[in-house]
């Protein structure tokens, strides 16, 4: 269960609800975000959610649903407050070792990645299925080079936020790969970045 001020917020977080949106207005399944929601109070203060599930959540949409944008920032908040807790937990615990190769792991993936050169980071998408820009894709990740260099401060959230105009066939970077790859990096920013 969590203590102190990190799980007090954890705990509020989990009986919050996002913000319907007007009748007319698409948003997400009702349904699909209250079992979440509900699954989330039970399992959460049990420890027995991690951070990494509320990041790939998906939900299906609706009109008069909950608002997207205030689903996703209550999601953000809540998969934040689980890293934390994992973190203090893993180093509470002595699992310092376990925890350093998480953090290696992650390191190396996304260094691995960032040596690319640009144009080249990714797979590119087959056929005439759609992807991400190279060159929108390619920018996030030069700041992310600057970031580890410490030449720049980017947040989770600026990770997170990140849009690529869609691309078609070889002209894009295949939508999987950069998705998982952005994973590690949020998972590195708010697990081991503190």
């Amino acid at each position: 269960m969590s203590t102190g001020v990190e799980g007090s917020s954890l705990t509020q977080l989990l009986t919050e609800r996002p913000v319907r949106t007007g009748r007319l207005r698409r948003g997400y399944r009702v349904l699909d975000v209250d079992l979440f929601f509900d699954h989330l109070g039970s399992a959460a203060p049990a420890g027995r959610v991690a951070s990494a599930q509320v990041r790939a959540v998906g939900f299906g949409s609706q009109f008069g649903g909950y608002d997207v944008a205030d689903t996703d920032d209550l999601l953000t908040d809540i998969e934040d407050a689980l890293a934390r807790r994992e973190r203090s937990h893993a180093l509470a615990a002595g699992d310092q070792r376990q925890f350093s190769d998480r953090r290696a792991s992650l390191a190396a993936a996304v260094s691995g990645r960032l040596g690319h050169p640009r144009g080249e980071r990714f797979p590119r998408a087959r056929g005439l299925s759609r992807g991400y820009r190279p060159g929108d894709v390619d920018d996030l990740c030069d700041l992310l080079v600057r970031h580890y260099r410490g030449e720049v401060r980017l947040s989770a959230d600026d990770v997170r936020g990140a849009l690529f105009r869609p691309r078609r066939g070889r002209r894009g970077y295949r939508e999987a790969p950069v998705d998982a790859f952005l994973d590690r990096v949020v998972e590195l920013m708010v697990t081991f970045e503190r």
